[in-house]
């Protein structure tokens, strides 16, 4: 287990951080404006990025009973994949210019990429490959970080940079990711099938929970954008970039866990189940406190390191921001395990009344607090949000401890 959260945290982690150094090369060899542009496609191509991954790895690798086979997983991503990125082109279209169309459909084509290989690492962690997770991670960010470097050095053109990128990476999840799943499980894409159709269904809510929660991070964006400019909205997501370490790393060292915990739920172990959820509560609240604590002491020296020094005009966005991102982190920590016990319907239930909250307060804050607005309706709304999982999922586990006493009893 240690080895396998070594190889998925670092590999997970370093892919990350490649993704957001792009962020700041941009900024350095560029404009604030190209990093708007560059913004905007990531945030717009990680909403339909939603659809492509239909939100199917938690439910994937906490199939312990194997309802569904790798060939309807696989296939199942191909078709979300095909779906996702029309989508993203057909609504793309409004309001924006047709580079920034452009720079939107190039990173969606990333996205692809990372949806075909996120259904590969599905199939090598349910083999406890996560020595394949890894290198591959860590290949495609090295791959990210050069080609995007030399391409904005040469040419200064984030369109091309971001084609060129989104090439190399899907050839990587074709020629290394694909063939090391294949090697593990022989799988045969099925795309017309009732168990694929089943499957889609099933997972619909939680794809729909997705797709509404990346809307509340990017819908405030486009508000900022819209009331203040893209050089807004591009000093914004510059300072944002590196909180997505957190995020991510918050994340990714839960997920080897998560097929042990569905295990124990199955099983119906639910008094030590709740232990597990009570403990991690508990490592998340330890976990805010030291984040928290190395963001204050090394926000300034690093954003000053990585952005330079005209950045730190900017810097009362910073802990906000980190606030934003480690409560994203929460969301998903705890999504994953009501996926995880199949209580879908709830996590969409909740979602959608929260969007509805974001929705009428992210005009205020924005108009209220400029920048800093986006990330203050966010943690308006993410707090309530983990707040309601929190409830819904003590709730359950408590009526499924009483279930079990009543039929221990008869």
């Amino acid at each position: 287990m240690r080895k396998n959260i070594v190889w998925n945290t670092m590999g997970s982690i370093f892919y990350c951080a490649c993704q957001w150094l792009i962020t700041v090369i941009v900024v350095r060899v560029g404009t604030y404006q190209d990093a708007g542009y560059l913004s905007l496609a990531m945030s717009t191509s990680s909403s339909f990025s939603a659809i492509s991954l239909f939100s199917m790895r938690s439910f994937q690798v906490s199939d312990v009973k194997r309802e569904y086979s790798s060939d309807i997983y696989v296939g199942s991503r191909i078709l979300t994949s095909f779906f996702a990125f029309f989508s993203c082109v057909f609504v793309s279209i409004w309001g924006n210019s047709f580079y920034q169309i452009l720079c939107i459909m190039a990173f969606m084509l990333v996205r692809i990429s990372e949806a075909l290989v996120d259904v590969m690492h599905g199939i090598d962690q349910k083999y406890n490959h996560y020595d394949y997770i890894g290198k591959s991670y860590i290949c495609r960010g090295i791959v990210t970080v050069v080609l995007f470097s030399v391409i904005q050095l040469l040419i200064k053109d984030v369109f091309i940079a971001l084609l060129c990128v989104a090439i190399i990476n899907l050839l990587i999840a074709f020629f290394y990711d694909w063939r090391k799943a294949y090697h593990l499980e022989h799988f045969i894409p099925v795309i017309r099938t009732r168990k694929l159709i089943e499957l889609l269904i099933k997972c619909t809510p939680i794809m729909l929970f997705n797709f509404i929660l990346s809307l509340e991070t990017l819908l405030p964006k486009n508000i900022l954008q819209q009331k203040y400019g893209v050089e807004a909205l591009g000093i914004y997501s510059t300072i944002a970039s590196p909180a997505l370490v957190v995020q991510v790393f918050a994340s990714v060292v839960f997920n080897p866990f998560l097929p042990a915990i569905a295990q124990i739920y199955v099983n119906k172990d639910f008094i030590k189940y709740r232990k597990i959820i009570h403990n991690i509560y508990l490592l998340l609240v330890v976990l805010g406190v030291g984040v928290t604590a190395i963001a204050m002491l090394l926000g300034k020296w690093g954003l000053k390191l990585l952005l330079g020094e005209n950045i730190l005009q900017y810097y009362e966005l910073f802990m906000p921001i980190i606030w934003c991102t480690f409560l994203m982190a929460i969301i998903w920590i705890i999504s994953a395990i009501l996926t995880a016990m199949r209580k879908l319907k709830l996590l969409l239930a909740g979602i959608v009344g929260d969007f509805i909250i974001c929705s009428f307060t992210m005009d205020y804050f924005i108009g209220q607090y400029g920048k800093n607005g986006v990330s203050f309706v966010q943690l308006f709304v993410f707090t309530i949000y983990i707040i309601y999982m929190v409830v819904v999922l003590e709730m359950v586990i408590r009526y499924q401890i009483r279930k079990e006493g009543k039929k221990t009893y008869v």
